[in-house]
């Protein structure tokens, strides 16, 4: 198991670093399968079972789950939903994490079947922003309703942050431009 100090380095040192970054962006095409790569690595070095980027669609009121690692991949570039629905909506409604330990509970909770998602119990969103703007939000959970720690937000805000630029460029090559 990795120590909070190896998993950080995963994040802003050696284990995903921007070089390590921008050479998954670079290997993969479309930047979907850039975001896919990226979000199994870190479901997997974080022990999640669920990691999920959803990506603002052109009209700026709908988010699309763009890549998963832990949700049934049939369910990419399917599930959709307005903004002002759902535990991921509230997120980039509110430009603000929401963390929740049991999921179901919450007022906003609105489950995806197609997804898979109806086994998992904690969430925890970030909004990912890039050129000061709303790209998309970026959603991992557990099987175990829990607390997520303020080391493990950090850690997940941390690679919000880092991967910003490449759903941007999935945003504008794969959900704005099509």
């Amino acid at each position: 198991m990795m120590t909070l100090e190896s998993i950080g380095d995963m994040v802003t040192g050696e284990g995903f670093s921007e070089a390590e970054l921008d050479r998954i962006a670079e290997q993969f095409d479309p930047p979907s399968q850039a975001l896919t790569e990226m979000v199994r690595r870190v479901a997997n070095e974080l022990e999640l079972d669920v990691c999920s980027i959803y990506v603002l669609e052109k009209d700026r009121q709908h988010l699309c789950l763009a890549a998963t690692m832990g949700l049934n991949q049939s369910s990419v570039g399917h599930v959709r939903m307005k903004i002002s629905e759902g535990l991921a909506g509230l997120v980039a409604e509110q430009l603000k994490s929401v963390s929740v330990a049991a999921a179901s509970e919450h007022p906003r909770f609105k489950c995806f079947p197609e997804a898979g998602e109806e086994k998992y119990s904690s969430f925890h969103g970030l909004a990912v922003i890039d050129e000061e703007q709303l790209q998309g939000v970026l959603v991992v959970q557990t099987i175990e309703a829990r607390e997520y720690s303020a080391a493990e937000v950090e850690l997940v805000s941390k690679f919000a942050e880092a991967i910003a630029p490449t759903v941007r460029k999935c945003r504008l090559v794969e959900y704005v431009q099509p």
